[in-house]
C-alpha cells in the first residue's frame, strides 16, 4: 500500500490520516452541538427569566418574613428589659426626689424651729428690756436661768452669769414682775440665785399703804408668808409688798407681790413673779448713795409691775 505524502514531502501513515480525520469530524459535531446546547441554554434562560422573577420575588417575599419573625425574637425580651429599666430609672428618679424633699423637709422644718426659739428669745429680750431699776440700783447685767440645780436649797435658780460679769454675792435678782431671789454663790461664769419661796429665805419687808414692817420667809412652795409682823397691823388683802431695805440686805422698794389671805393664824403672799415662765432676769446692784432722807418708797414711788395690775383687775 503507498503512503500519502504530507505536506512538505513527509509520508503519513494511514492510520493517523484516519484518527486525524475522526478528530476532527468528533470536534465539528461537538462544535456544532454545543453551540445548539447554547442556543437552547440562552433560549431556556430567557424563557425561565420572566418566570424567576415572579419566584425570586416570592422568595424574597417568604424571606423577609422569616427575617422579620426571626428578628422579631429578641424583640419581645428586649422591650420587656426596656420597659423594666424605665420603671427602674422612674423609681431611682422618684427615690431621688423623695430624698431630696426628705432633705428640704428637714431643713424647713430645722429653719421653722430656729425661727420659734427666735421669736421666743426676742420676746424674753424684750421683756427683760421692760424689767425696771427701782431707785437707788443700777443694772449689772441681764442673765438667762439655765438650771435648776437643787441641793442644800430646795428653791433655787443657776443663772449664766458669774464674777466675769460682775456678780457678786447677794445681790438681788429681778425680771420684769418683781424681785425674784437673791445671790448666794458666784462662780466665775454662773452664779446661784435664792429664790424669795424657799425656806431659807428672809427678807426685810414694808406693805404699801399701810408701811407695817415684816419679814418675808418663804415656804418651800408658790406662797411666801410674813412673820414678825406689828401689834395691830392695818393692811388689807390685796396690799403690795415691797423690799424695805432694813439691814441693807437688799435695796428698798423692790416689789415682791401682794398679800392673798390674812387671818390670825397667817398673813401669805403671792409672788409676782411666774415662776414658769422664768428666763431672763436683771442682776441689780445698790448704789453706794443712799435715797435722800432714806426714807421707805411708798406705793406711789414704786411702778406697779404688769402682772400685779392684771391680778388686780381680775
Amino acid at each position: 500500500m503507498a503512503r500519502a505524502l504530507a505536506p512538505g514531502g513527509l509520508r503519513v501513515s494511514p492510520i493517523r490520516r484516519d484518527r486525524a480525520t475522526s478528530w476532527r469530524r468528533l470536534r465539528e459535531a461537538a462544535r456544532r452541538r454545543s453551540t445548539g446546547l447554547l442556543a437552547l441554554a440562552a433560549l431556556a434562560l430567557l424563557l425561565l427569566a420572566k418566570a424567576d422573577i415572579k419566584l425570586l420575588g416570592y422568595l424574597a417575599e417568604r424571606t423577609g418574613d422569616l427575617l422579620a419573625a426571626v428578628a422579631e425574637l429578641p424583640a419581645a425580651p428586649l422591650a420587656a428589659v426596656r420597659r423594666a429599666t424605665d420603671t427602674l430609672g422612674s423609681l431611682l428618679a422618684l427615690e431621688e426626689e423623695n430624698a431630696r424633699l426628705r432633705e428640704e423637709n428637714r431643713r424647713l422644718v430645722h429653719w421653722q424651729n430656729e425661727a420659734v426659739r427666735l421669736s421666743v428669745q426676742n420676746a424674753a429680750l424684750r421683756e427683760a428690756l421692760k424689767i425696771p431699776e427701782p431707785p437707788g440700783t443700777r443694772r449689772v447685767t441681764t442673765a438667762r436661768i439655765v438650771a435648776d440645780p437643787g441641793g442644800l436649797f430646795v428653791h433655787t435658780r443657776l443663772i449664766d452669769a458669774g464674777r466675769d460679769r460682775g456678780v457678786a454675792k447677794g445681790m438681788p435678782i429681778v425680771d420684769g414682775y418683781g424681785l425674784v431671789g437673791r445671790v448666794v454663790e458666784v462662780g466665775e461664769r454662773s452664779a446661784r440665785v435664792l429664790l424669795i419661796t424657799d425656806f431659807n429665805s428672809k427678807i426685810p419687808v414694808v406693805v404699801a399703804g399701810s408701811r407695817d414692817q415684816a419679814i418675808l420667809e418663804g415656804r418651800n412652795g408658790p406662797l411666801a408668808e410674813l412673820r414678825f409682823l406689828p401689834m395691830d397691823p392695818s393692811f388689807s388683802v390685796g396690799d403690795r409688798v415691797l423690799t424695805s431695805g432694813g439691814g441693807g440686805l437688799l435695796p428698798p422698794g423692790l416689789p415682791i407681790g401682794e398679800i392673798v389671805r390674812a387671818d390670825e393664824r397667817r398673813v401669805l403672799v403671792k409672788p409676782f413673779v411666774d415662776w414658769d415662765r422664768l428666763d431672763l432676769v436683771a442682776v441689780l446692784d445698790t448704789l453706794p448713795v443712799p435715797a435722800p432722807g432714806g426714807a421707805v418708797p411708798t406705793a406711789e414711788a414704786v411702778p406697779v409691775p404688769a402682772r400685779a395690775a392684771e391680778v388686780r383687775t381680775r
